[in-house]
């Protein structure tokens, strides 16, 4: 490479003008003449920042540098490199200047700094640079990078993703999947109990029901016994007699008919008489009909068959009634708030039918809850409205229910007996209408004809008073006896007793006592099932609400379009719609376990950093210092020493240099804790020296050895390289000094892109002071330039 640098400059700022394309070139020149300015203006155009982390020189450096034109020809890759430089456009802080460096050409044509760096890069290494003070650079740099990345980038980068992953984990917490095996096993064990108590108090409820069976036949064969044959004797006697009253009233209503058809003055009379007669039997028959129902009535109510009687009883059974139901709602809530639900549901019903109401936000949590919309809500209040129809009321309860039904039946029949009485009361009123018509109708006859029927009417009058006195004792009285025992016999009574207890397997004289016991259980089965149906209702809606919950978060996880890099990262998510609600809320909890451990792995990775930030601190200022170990031993700590005896141990992997510094030994490495270095030394002994016990000669024929193989080891390096080895003459011996020309000779043919300054103050010697050729040239060349450049040889 050749070359050429025109710079335009103020207050003292030198900047060689030429570097020759000599492939393996030697500088030497007067100090403050420009070489390393040089060195560093080529690493500010190859895209590099040699004044990083020192704003003071890097600020001197800019405002004294006025512009300045760099061209580069002999290049592999291309023919010229161009760049003219506007130093007043670079910024006031060190940092790499990107497109601020000025107008770039290459062969003439408008480039970019990105397309510099395949072609060229500048390494300056400088030898008064001893691996201690460069290691202490390289560690108070990556702590200062550390720092920098930490407060500009990594800090706000950790929060973001933190709270990313914070969210997430959160949004699946709250559906808590984990949890959905466990509650829809207790609610298919809690429904499993539910059934079996279930079918255990249905069968309990038959055997009491055959048991209070068994009891009330017993209390009825108990009435039937003495009291059924004087009864059924009575009731046949009163039959015997209403049938001879009913002889009597024949033969006189024949009587009164045939002293009816006696010659008579007319025959429009005649008619007359029989009409009314006709009509008075049909007002006594209907009277005897509803006399009899009213007598029915009265007995199956206990009441006598007066207004003012069922009046009494009337309001006795309804204030009865209203205690009933004043207790209902302690005993039993059930109605009560079944009539509430459907109350409030029809009132939500109304709402969503106005201008679609339904989706409108009725209830707003105050607690991070779901809110509740008016169709959410109604869904609700229907749903707990069907649960308690299904719930089984307790046994207290049924008794009450069935208390309330008997009581309003009681009532019901009263009012049917009192409306019975009015009709009989019409009935009767009616009856003597038709007495007065016939009485009305006998004026037509013939005198001694209508005293006959008078005296006749009144005898069947009294006969049929008599007659509905003793039909309606019969009535009342085979009322009764229907009433007792159910209208069967003692016989039949207890045949059907025997055939219960034998149902029942117990012994009749244990029934009230096994009865009580049972109804005992019933009353603790029944609690056991109403608690066991409800446990298993909020089981299940629980389990319910929780797969809703998996649900949704599924959908979100899987569709929502800024989580694609979590379904690159966990591939399930993207097949959760097609999964079951257990399988989802596997895949969930598995998501959220991963996402957990990441954000352990963020945690853990930046407090790492920032451990490696401290325990770099720590041993740059054990290096600088020389002391030793202060402390407890971190892993940062450890993790800081493995990487500076890896950093060391490349410095001495070429046999140049072993054999320059450890004569040729082998197996070179350096403890991290005590700083020596120890090797294998030809005759098999080993030897230790302290880093800091070589020579500044050694060290920086070391540091260079271990610079230079470093470049040598970069598998993505440029076209072409410019390497400047600076400040060697005032380290390295004459002995250093030829080793390192040799190696640099050596690898020279190895690596034919690579163009090598040595750079090197000025010496006064007699090769200088003689009068070859070569002399002449140098000092011309210092006269004009201040330096002079030519081949590297020792």
């Amino acid at each position: 490479m050749h070359i050429r640098i025109e710079a335009e400059s103020r207050r003292g700022l030198r900047i060689i003008g030429e570097i020759p394309s000599i492939s393996l070139c030697r500088i030497e020149g007067y100090n403050g003449i420009g070489k390393t300015n040089a060195i560093k203006l080529l690493r500010l155009c190859t895209g590099d920042q040699p004044f990083a982390g020192n704003d003071h020189s890097w600020k001197t450096f800019r405002n004294q540098l006025k512009s300045a034109r760099i061209s580069i020809s002999d290049l592999r890759g291309a023919n010229e490199l161009e760049w003219v430089l506007d130093p007043s456009r670079w910024p006031q802080y060190a940092e790499p200047l990107g497109d601020l460096i000025g107008d770039i050409r290459i062969d003439g044509r408008s480039a970019r700094p990105r397309d510099i760096l395949p072609l060229l890069s500048v390494h300056h290494v400088v030898a008064a640079d001893t691996p201690v003070s460069v290691l202490s650079e390289r560690l108070g740099t990556a702590q200062k990078r550390i720092q920098e990345w930490d407060a500009e980038v990594g800090g706000q980068r950790q929060e973001e993703i933190e709270l990313a992953l914070g969210d997430l984990q959160n949004r699946i917490t709250d559906c808590a999947p984990s949890q959905l095996p466990r509650e829809l096993t207790i609610t298919s064990e809690a429904e499993k109990v539910a059934t079996s108590l279930a079918k255990q108090l249905k069968l309990a409820r038959e055997r009491v029901k055959r048991l209070d069976r068994a009891v009330e036949i017993s209390a009825q064969l108990n009435q039937v016994r003495g009291r059924g044959p004087e009864m059924d004797q009575k009731i046949e006697e009163l039959a015997k007699r209403l049938t001879k009253l009913d002889d009597q009233r024949q033969k006189l209503d024949t009587q009164i008919k045939d002293a009816s058809t006696q010659k008579h003055q007319t025959e429009k009379a005649e008619n007359e008489f029989e009409n009314a007669q006709k009509y008075l039997i049909r007002r006594d028959k209907t009277l005897r009909t509803i006399q009899s129902h009213l007598q029915n009535l009265a007995a199956a109510v206990g009441l006598d068959p007066s207004e003012d009687i069922l009046a009494a009883g009337r309001r006795d059974t309804s204030q009865h009634l209203n205690r009933l139901l004043e207790l209902q709602p302690r005993v039993n809530a059930t109605p009560m708030l079944l009539s509430l639900l459907n109350s409030m549901t029809s009132s939500l019903e109304s709402a969503e039918q106005e201008e679609h109401l339904g989706n409108a936000v009725l209830i707003s949590s105050s607690q991070g809850g779901s809110d509740w919309t008016i169709t959410a809500l109604r869904e609700a209040l229907q749903h707990r409205e069907a649960v308690l129809r299904e719930e089984a009321p307790s046994a207290d309860a049924e008794q009450l229910t069935h208390e309330i039904e008997e009581t309003r039946g009681r009532l019901g029949a009263i009012a049917q007996t009192e409306a019975t009485l009015r009709e009989l009361e019409a009935a009767q009123v009616a009856l003597e209408k038709a007495e007065g018509r016939l009485l009305k109708a006998t004026k037509g006859l013939p005198e001694q004809t209508a005293r006959n029927l008078e005296d006749l009417m009144s005898n069947r009058a009294t006969l049929d008073q008599e007659a509905r006195t003793v039909q309606a004792d019969h009535a009342r009285l085979a009322h009764a006896r229907e009433l007792l025992g159910g209208g069967k016999t003692e016989d039949a009574l207890a045949a059907e007793l025997v055939q219960l207890c034998r149902e029942a397997k117990i012994e009749i004289a244990r029934l009230r006592k096994h009865r009580e016991k049972e109804q005992a259980d019933l009353e603790e089965l029944t609690r056991r099932e109403s608690q066991a149906s409800q446990q298993a209702v909020l089981a299940h809606r629980a389990s319910e609400n929780r797969m809703s919950k998996v649900t949704a978060t599924a959908r979100f996880l899987s569709k929502e379009v800024e989580l694609s890099w979590l379904r690159k990262a966990f591939p399930k998510i993207s097949s959760l719609r097609d999964l079951s609600v257990a399988d989802q809320a596997q895949v969930l909890t598995e998501v959220a376990s991963s996402i957990d451990n990441a954000r352990n792995c963020l945690a853990s990775t930046y407090s790492s950093l920032r451990g490696m930030e401290t325990a770099l601190g720590r041993l740059g200022l054990r290096i600088r210092q020389q002391n030793g170990e202060t402390g407890t031993e971190t892993v940062s700590d450890r993790a800081a020493k493995r990487w500076l005896a890896a950093e060391v141990r490349q410095w001495f992997e070429s046999e140049v240099v072993r054999a320059a510094l450890f004569n040729g030994g082998t197996n070179v490495e350096l403890d991290p804790d005590s700083l020596q270095l120890s090797w294998t030394a030809k005759d098999g002994q080993t030897h230790e020296r302290p880093l800091a016990a070589f020579s500044s000669g050694e060290q920086a024929f070391a540091y260079t050895q271990a610079q230079v193989a470093r470049l040598d080891r970069d598998n993505n390096s440029a076209s072409n390289r410019l390497i400047a080895l600076d400040e060697f003459g005032s380290f390295i011996d004459a002995k250093n000094m030829s080793a390192l020309g040799s190696y640099l000779r050596g690898r020279q043919a190895q690596a034919p892109q690579d163009q090598v300054l040595v750079i090197l103050p000025l010496e006064v010697s007699p090769a200088i002071a003689s009068s070859d050729e070569t002399t002449n040239e140098r000092v011309n060349a210092l006269r004009q330039r201040g330096y002079f450049a030519e081949a590297f040889q020792l």
